[in-house]
């Protein structure tokens, strides 16, 4: 369902100088996932281009009971989340819906995903996109904006511990949006 108000010129400067802002942070924070060694030859993160199409308005629905769950990790124990909302929209013609995390003590809603083109184009540990929706009555149209997905931190230093995708949240279909491999 498209936005009526939808400026794509003033979305299409959102997204990069929101890329910028990551580039910058991976290649000059010291907590940042790029290992020392690699930092020096550092030149930004792979991405596709942005598409609009990626862009998509999804019904949220809180969970009426918060679920707490352990999500699987890249390595060691699973880690606890607390599934708390779902995010039902349309996409290459056929409706899905992403089940909506919180990690203890956090507010912004984090939804990982896998899709298609995990394994060749994007990492096989899936990604991620955050919504920023506390604020938020159930029922609510938000956006879920693909191009803004990302890789979780272990893809570029296997130090870390992330939290992978569930089962429930594969697409099934490709996703060429967002960070890329």
């Amino acid at each position: 369902m498209p936005e009526a108000d939808f400026d794509e010129a003033a979305w299409r400067e959102r997204v990069v100088e929101y890329r910028r802002e990551k580039d910058a942070y991976f290649a000059d924070d010291t907590d940042a996932p790029i290992p020392d060694a690699d930092r020096e030859g550092f030149d930004g993160l792979s991405y596709y281009l942005s598409d609009p199409s990626f862009r998509r308005v999804a019904r949220l629905q809180w969970a009426q009971r918060p679920e707490p769950i352990a999500l699987p990790a890249n390595r060691g124990p699973d880690i606890e989340y607390e599934r708390v909302a779902t995010l039902g929209f349309r996409l290459d013609g056929d409706h899905h819906v992403l089940a909506g995390f919180r990690a203890p003590g956090t507010t912004d809603l984090v939804v990982p995903f896998t899709d298609e083109t995990n394994g060749a184009e994007t990492a096989s540990e899936g990604r991620y996109v955050s919504l920023a929706v506390d604020d938020v009555e159930t029922g609510a149209d938000v956006v879920l904006d693909f191009n803004l997905a990302y890789h979780p931190f272990c893809v570029y230093d296997d130090e870390y511990v992330s939290v992978l995708a569930p089962d429930e949240n594969d697409l099934g279909v490709a996703v060429r949006a967002g960070e890329r491999l």
